[in-house]
């Protein structure tokens, strides 16, 4: 186990580490984008210190065919030995519902009652230390799902989150058309373990793809879903683009100043 487990459930975590990092090419075509480098360390670093602060036993990393032998020996040469860190090669690009789906045969026999999803190209570059509170919050509050928000100038390119002054979350939209501050979706996630049979009912969006907003609202339908806010200091970047990954890493680089 990582960091000791900040609630009384047994922690499983999923980081997706697949999909073709296009909008990186030429880069990206022999290096999987998980793994370039943020300043000092590679990206996958960061989502595993958040694996580590909420204490999760099980780590199932989803990528592709050609990245999983240097994935399972991420112990070797990262670290990260007290996690037991399993892989599955997600064979379609079929969304973000379609890669945690994929994960399924190894977390669902072993009865994991909490579950963090992490996109593995949305980090928290400064400090993951209040990760813990994507697993806390939901179990103080009596939900079976939580999602880490944060507020953006355009979130034009991210899952909109609407709440409540409690949290409660009413609704998601995915790459809404909005201009204005917003709540947005930081790629981090907790689910209970109603999770697979939720799966289990989605069908393909418009664009062909198992949406995770589509999770999300069957968790907001059962009035189970709560927003955990992400800290600003956290310093929270997507590093799917050139620009954000330069971003990302001058941000690391002033930290460690």
């Amino acid at each position: 186990m990582g960091a000791t487990n900040p609630v009384k459930e047994r922690v499983a975590g999923i980081v997706l580490v697949g999909g073709t990092g296009s909008r990186l090419f030429p880069a990206t075509r022999v290096v999987n984008k998980h793994l370039l480098p943020v300043y000092d360390r590679p990206a996958i670093a960061f989502s595993m210190d958040v694996m580590t602060e909420c204490g999760v036993d099980t780590l199932v990393l989803v990528c592709n065919a050609p990245d999983e032998e240097i994935y399972q020996s991420i112990p070797a040469w990262l670290g990260y030995a007290d996690i037991e860190i399993r892989t599955v090669v997600q064979k379609e690009p079929n969304g973000i519902a379609g890669a945690i789906t994929c994960a399924r045969e190894y977390l669902e026999p072993e009865g994991y009652e909490r579950i963090v999803v992490a996109l593995g190209d949305t980090l928290y570059v400064h400090s993951s230390t209040w990760a813990g509170e994507i697993l806390t919050q939901a179990e103080d509050t009596g939900c079976s799902a939580a999602v880490a928000v944060i507020e953006h100038p355009d979130p034009k390119d991210f899952g909109v989150v609407e709440s409540t002054a409690n949290g409660t979350v009413i609704s998601v939209q995915e790459k809404a058309d909005v201009h204005h501050n917003s709540q947005v979706c930081t790629g981090l996630y907790s689910f209970d373990g109603s999770i697979w049979k939720r799966l289990e009912s989605i069908v393909p969006s418009r664009r062909g793809e198992l949406e995770v907003t589509s999770l999300l609202k069957s968790y907001i339908d059962d009035g189970g879903l709560t927003a955990v806010a992400v800290p600003e200091e956290a310093g929270w970047f997507d590093v799917g683009t050139p620009d954000r990954l330069v971003d990302a890493a001058i941000a690391r680089r002033q930290l460690l100043a």
